[in-house]
């Protein structure tokens, strides 16, 4: 009987341990927002255009939110807070997808697996991701998130192997966020991805029209 009891015992010693556990936190994923177009009055251009993949340094290359804590420069790594996907694949897709719905290329603004061949190619690299935490949650323009991007726009040539590179550009926009709270990332980041992907348009734009203006 005496046995018995002390197995009683153990089992209920053991089942609280295991209840007492704490769960681990639930993590919050983040994606880019769509932003108002700011290119106005653009006419059609008659290309394809494809994008490949943007690539990324090494030290962006996870789906982790990083921060810079002020002033201390304290490295911030939000384990419980990521992005939906790998960084690199998060500002391709939505470049992809904010240029196409411009519409400006008649042969369509493609990703890098499309079928079509295509008049021009652009590539990229994603250089920098800067977001800076200040200690005081409402510090005016401390607390902001900065992308760079480095992008590259060839011309395919159509009667011969080999692309021609028309322009290599670095692309970059610092956001002011309004707290430093981990919500207000996500919103400046998209804001940044949007004015690049917008410049880069008028870029590929202008460079196409030159290229056709020197056919005729």
């Amino acid at each position: 009987m005496k046995k018995v009891i002390y197995l009683l015992i153990i089992l209920s010693l053991t089942s609280s341990c295991i209840n007492l556990r704490s769960p681990y936190p639930n993590i919050t994923y983040y994606k880019l927002h769509s932003e108002p177009f700011a290119v106005k009055q653009i006419d059609t251009v008659t290309a394809i255009v494809q994008m490949r993949n943007l690539t990324i340094n090494d030290e962006f290359n996870t789906d982790h939110i990083i921060a810079t804590k002020l002033p201390s420069k304290e490295v911030q790594i939000y384990y419980y807070h990521r992005w939906i996907t790998k960084f690199d694949d998060l500002i391709t897709n939505y470049m992809l997808s904010r240029i196409s719905n411009y519409g400006v290329f008649k042969g369509g603004f493609i990703p890098s697996n499309a079928i079509s061949a295509p008049n021009y190619i652009l590539e990229g690299r994603i250089t920098n991701i800067q977001i800076n935490n200040s200690e005081k949650k409402n510090e005016p323009d401390a607390n902001w998130a900065e992308l760079t991007i480095n992008m590259s726009f060839y011309k395919r040539s159509e009667t011969e192997a080999g692309i021609n590179l028309l322009f290599n550009k670095n692309y970059t926009q610092r956001i002011n966020r309004q707290t430093n709270s981990v919500e207000s990332i996500s919103t400046a980041v998209s804001k940044a991805a949007a004015f690049i992907s917008d410049m880069v348009l008028v870029d590929m734009h202008s460079a196409i029209k030159n290229e056709q203006n020197k056919i005729y």
